[in-house]
């Protein structure tokens, strides 16, 4: 047993290593062009104005959609030229009422009602009667910038790519108030630069919920977004891809999203996140290390499937390794009936894991290069971002170095076995 483990772990610190350096070296490569995009980013200025449509699906968010709407007209953008349609999924709170108040004086906002039907579906509803050359969408918990609109829309122009059909944003973390937000706002900001890198790559498979801009036509075309699927933000972007279209990231073109504060919620998104990934994965199978898609096929494809099994297989490991040591304490324990004075008397703390790590000089190393290679990109996402890693102190560092990814790793292997059982799951 200790061999097989022996090997699994040496071959999945090979291949982090790998996919790290390559990463590293895109980074490097392309470092002078991310500060020339840092020095021309003015340009968004100087844009043609043309008529956009933003959609606002909303299901029970009377709580937050008015900082949403709020955040759609204060944009940087001619009132005349922004469509606004706000889609009610049938919510059961007093959405549409306040709605209705907040928009009553605003002539280029308008509301849909209709019984639930999903968030695909009323996309989908209200995509039919946008009228704009573009059109984005905004969650109803999620707030964007005043200037995000014409930074996308100066990207579009500038690339004038009729195969460029969406461009995705820099999403951050609102306000973060404890421990848990605050280190997925240190996710965030880690994802920003890998989003950056992998547009770079034309190798984007996403397209988040808080703010895309679509080329309208183009997504039409594709017959919109797939009804039904809990993860449309993840299938509109592979079927883009699958059709050659072209998906950038728009590294400051910022939104601003609520995040779980509490464990429960938190593990219902990632789970919502993870099943739907595995699922858009095992539909568009047939890309991965195909390449007549480019980097998108041979790197970003196989890289998730590697991904995911090697995330299944540390889980596996690390739970072996600490979890049966816990379970032959217990059993002390229960011989001892319990008695826990004998047992703190002889207790020795026994860490296999650690132990088989410090024992091999080489695995050690190995995971020191890997630490390394990841606080460096840690360090400069940060700059990517322009903010600062101890923005809410060092306290969150720890938790995100040490616990969160195992968390993240364990509701990845609970979505796989969901998904190897057919488990449906809902919106």
């Amino acid at each position: 047993m200790n061999i097989f483990i022996d090997i699994t772990l040496i071959i999945m610190y090979l291949i982090a290593l790998y996919f790290s350096i390559f990463l590293l070296l895109v980074y490097i490569d392309k470092k002078d062009k991310f500060e020339q995009e840092r020095s021309d980013n003015g340009g968004y200025y100087q844009i043609e104005e043309v008529l956009v449509s933003v959609l606002v699906p909303a299901y029970n968010e009377e709580n937050t959609i008015i900082k949403t709407l709020e955040s759609i007209d204060q944009l940087d953008y001619p009132k005349d030229k922004l469509e606004v349609i706000i889609i009610n999924d049938g919510s059961k709170d007093n959405t549409e009422k306040v709605v209705k108040e907040y928009i009553k004086n605003k002539p280029n906002f308008n509301l849909i009602s209709h019984a639930n039907i999903g968030k695909a579906a009323s996309m989908n509803k209200a995509l039919n009667l946008a009228k704009g050359e573009f059109f984005a969408c905004l969650d109803a918990d999620s707030s964007v910038d005043r200037m995000t609109l014409r930074k996308m829309l100066a990207q579009f122009q500038k690339e004038n790519d009729p195969n460029l059909a969406i461009i995705t944003p820099a999403m951050k973390v609102i306000q973060p108030k404890n421990l848990l937000q605050r280190v997925q706002w240190l996710e965030y900001i880690v994802l920003i630069l890998i989003a950056r890198i992998s547009s770079h790559l034309d190798s984007l498979y996403v397209a988040p919920g808080p703010f895309s801009l679509y080329q309208t036509s183009i997504i039409k075309k594709l017959g919109g977004f797939e009804e039904g699927n809990i993860a449309e933000d993840q299938e509109i972007a592979y079927r883009a891809q699958k059709n050659n279209y072209r998906i950038l990231h728009c590294f400051d073109g910022y939104v601003y999203t609520n995040a779980p504060m509490k464990l429960k919620p938190f593990y219902r998104q990632r789970r919502r996140w993870y099943l739907g990934s595995i699922i858009c994965l095992h539909k568009y199978k047939d890309l991965v290390a195909n390449k007549k898609y480019g980097d998108f096929g041979l790197m970003q494809m196989i890289k998730n499937v590697v991904g995911y099994v090697t995330a299944t297989f540390g889980i596996i490991i690390l739970l072996y390794f600490f979890i049966v040591p816990f379970f032959g304490e217990i059993k002390s324990l229960l011989v001892l009936k319990f008695n826990i004075l004998p047992f703190l008397q002889h207790f020795k703390l026994n860490i296999t894991f650690l132990n088989f790590l410090l024992n091999d000089f080489r695995k050690g190393i190995l995971v020191l290069f890997l630490f390394l290679i990841g606080f460096y990109f840690f360090y400069q996402a940060h700059r990517n971002a322009n903010e600062k890693m101890i923005k809410f102190g060092w306290i969150p560092l720890i938790p995100y170095f040490a616990f969160y990814y195992i968390l993240k790793g364990v509701i990845l292997l609970l979505s796989l076995l969901e998904f190897s059982m057919g488990k449906k799951l809902k919106w």
